[in-house]
């Protein structure tokens, strides 16, 4: 997972990365979910994936 995160923001995210990383990791308040399964459960950036494992991340954080 640590290798997908960096290949994100390296490849996908054209501007302001803070908004969905802070360190090597997610900001806090973005659900990352692997097969439908809270990271949290899974190891978070230790996370092993393999070939068509489904990664979604959501926002949770919203303005006013």
């Amino acid at each position: 997972m640590k290798d997908l995160l960096a290949w994100i923001r390296t490849n996908l995210i054209k501007e302001r990365p803070e908004m969905f990383m802070k360190g090597d990791s997610v900001r806090p308040g973005v659900l990352v979910l692997t097969n439908d399964c809270d990271w949290e459960l899974s190891g978070q950036l230790d996370t092993t994936l393999e070939d068509k494992d489904v990664v979604v991340s959501i926002s949770t954080l919203h303005g006013g």
